[in-house]
């Protein structure tokens, strides 16, 4: 097979292929084949009918147009691949001249190719990420999480608040008449969760232990009995006991049941440790993106919209394929989150924009570097995504090029190298945050 590439105005190119007569020949034999296997012709047997046979019911051209579309659908993959171009979208290969068995075939190509921006600067990175080691305030922070958690629960004499606990003893009635369930005792119920209408809350705010309140309000649409709704709610409350949350000490006890240590000083240095190993292993991705947002600072030129619609589209199969894949329906979803379809839409749409404008700025980067792909990295990341299997990786790199796929192999190298070029060079300030 033979290809040849001009470069057209804005980013196009005309790509001419050449596809030997052998190769011709074998897609009309193909042809025929897959078209007798589904033909069913009194006299013979299934994929026996010969060519004559079959040309009268269903024409020559019929044939030819089947094995046309075999032809340049292979070809044109294996040429973009041979020419490593980086293609956006479907080629558009005009009116094309029918196949004629024995003589090759040659047709052209008119594609729009993967912009190539620049960078204002490729000197100078640097950022400003969080310090990789923990704060005293981080590790505070941390163990006062802790607290809350092996927090008890203990009576106080003092009148309850908008927030807290009171056990309490109440009976209820709608349009005062009892209903099932009106009585209950000893239940101890959280202030300012919003699990009664405020108007229950506001009754008890102020009282004490012995002392009783009485709560009156509309039922409203929210209630979860819809016979309810719009009748005059009444309860009758007793107050047993007002409760507040009670913090363990800061000492070798409270050190020994949170972890098991012999000091408050050791459980404080194994916080400590634990936060240090943890801010180590993001630092390093808190650089990249920071380096990465420097550098799409730095970019001139715009990404085709197309390219981000063909990125959005693609990432909103994935996104409904994730949800089908946890049983989640997209209405489901969507009372869930409370987010409408037209802003997940449009969410995506915005982040595959920012997507291909990073893979856009590694790229000019990789460009203005004078970085290079070889073969050999070609042959090393097919063999990784084979699994390190020679034998399937060499299957790969075949069907990747008959795909069309290697350039975007070559694409993801180039990302790679890119941005190790990035953390090679970025100088790194670290500093506290609040």
């Amino acid at each position: 097979m033979q290809t040849s590439v001009e470069r057209l105005e804005g980013e196009r190119a005309r790509i001419t292929v050449t596809v030997p007569a052998a190769d011709v020949d074998a897609a009309i034999a193909r042809a025929y084949t897959d078209i007798a296997k589904k033909l069913r012709i009194p006299g013979f047997r299934p994929g026996k009918a010969p060519r004559p046979v079959i040309d009268t019911h269903v024409g020559p051209k019929a044939v030819l147009a089947e094995a046309q579309d075999e032809v340049v659908s292979e070809s044109y993959g294996r040429a973009v691949s041979h020419e490593d171009l980086r293609t956006v979208g479907h080629p558009d290969v005009g009116e094309l001249e029918l196949i004629e068995p024995g003589r090759d075939y040659t047709y052209t190509a008119e594609v729009q190719l993967r912009p190539e921006l620049t960078l204002t600067s490729t000197e100078g990175f640097t950022v400003t990420v969080p310090t990789r080691s923990a704060t005293d305030r981080e590790v505070d922070a941390q163990i006062e999480h802790t607290r809350e958690r092996f927090a008890t629960l203990e009576a106080v004499e003092q009148p309850a608040g908008e927030s807290g606990f009171v056990l309490i003893s109440f009976t209820g009635t709608i349009d005062g008449e009892a209903y099932e369930g009106n009585v209950v005792d000893k239940y101890l119920y959280e202030l300012g969760k919003g699990l009664m209408p405020k108007e229950f809350d506001e009754a008890i705010v102020g009282t004490k232990a012995g002392e009783s309140a009485v709560a009156e309000f509309e039922v409203p649409d929210t209630s979860s009995n819809q016979e309810f709704v719009g009748k005059q709610a009444r309860f009758e409350i007793e107050v047993h006991e007002v409760k507040a949350r009670v913090l363990p000490e800061l000492d070798d006890e409270f050190a020994a049941s949170a972890g098991g240590f012999d000091s408050l000083e050791e459980y404080r240095n194994d916080v400590r440790e634990k936060l240090d190993s943890a801010k180590e292993a993001g630092h390093v991705r808190e650089v990249e993106n920071a380096v990465v947002r420097e550098l799409v600072s730095r970019v001139e030129g715009e990404v085709p919209e197309e390219m981000v619609a063909a990125r959005a589209n693609s990432m909103m199969r994935d996104f409904l394929g994730n949800l089908e894949e946890r049983g989640i329906p997209l209405q489901q979803y969507v009372e869930i989150t409370g987010v409408a379809p037209a802003q997940i839409q449009d969410d995506i749409t915005h982040q595959a924009g920012g997507r291909i404008r990073e893979e856009l700025a590694l790229e000019a980067l990789f460009r203005a570097q004078g970085l290079e792909v070889s073969e050999s990295d070609i042959d090393d990341a097919v063999r990784e995504i084979a699994g390190g299997d020679e034998a399937a990786a060499d299957r790969l790199r075949d069907e990747l090029a008959e795909n069309g796929a290697l350039p975007m192999v070559r694409e993801q190298i180039m990302h790679r190298k890119a941005l190790k070029w990035l953390m090679d060079s970025v100088a790194v300030v670290e500093e506290e945050r609040s």
